[in-house]
């Protein structure tokens, strides 16, 4: 039997799972997992602060640009959440996350083909800021994107359908040695 991978708008019910969603992967981002498990009640007191301000940095995005908040399901079972948002001119992903054990197989690609398509189908370009040091930054160069600005911990990257002209030089060389 085939699964079924399902995008759909969030909605409040969605908030717990959204909270366990940016617990996981804030505590891998700041190494949580590492400390003393007497720093329970720190560690949940610093989860609940990134998640509240994840939350206010999404609204204000939602306040701003056209957006669409989803649930990421597969078959039925949330397992991620992906924002895109965007004007007449791009479209900027600004959060994918999958839960850990559904990563790797093929889901973010999926929200980068469904996008991509949205980007083509309205000629606007695509864009997304990922943390230097994440691994994530070799499938986005293997996707097409390049980096358009080095914020020192962050790229820009950018991706263009092939009807927009003029793709910029890359800041750094791609995984394949070109």
């Amino acid at each position: 039997m085939n699964s079924v991978l399902k995008f759909r708008p969030s909605t409040p019910d969605d908030e717990p799972f959204l909270r366990e969603l940016r617990g996981q992967f804030d505590a891998y981002r700041l190494l949580i997992n590492c400390w003393n498990s007497q720093d329970d009640t720190l560690a949940r007191r610093i989860l609940d602060l990134q998640y509240k301000a994840h939350q206010k940095h999404y609204q204000h995005v939602k306040d701003n640009w056209e957006t669409k908040d989803n649930i990421i399901e597969l078959d039925g079972k949330p397992i991620g959440r992906f924002i895109a948002c965007g004007d007449k001119n791009e479209i900027k992903l600004a959060d994918i996350l999958v839960e850990k054990r559904y990563r790797g197989l093929g889901v973010g690609q999926a929200v980068l083909d469904t996008t991509k398509a949205e980007c083509i189908q309205s000629k606007r370009v695509l864009r997304l800021y990922v943390d230097k040091l994440d691994p994530v930054v070799q499938l986005y160069l293997k996707q097409g994107f390049y980096s358009i600005e080095d914020t020192g911990t962050h790229y820009l990257m950018e991706w263009k359908p092939d009807s927009l002209p003029d793709k910029p030089h890359y800041f750094f060389k791609k995984s394949d040695g070109s």
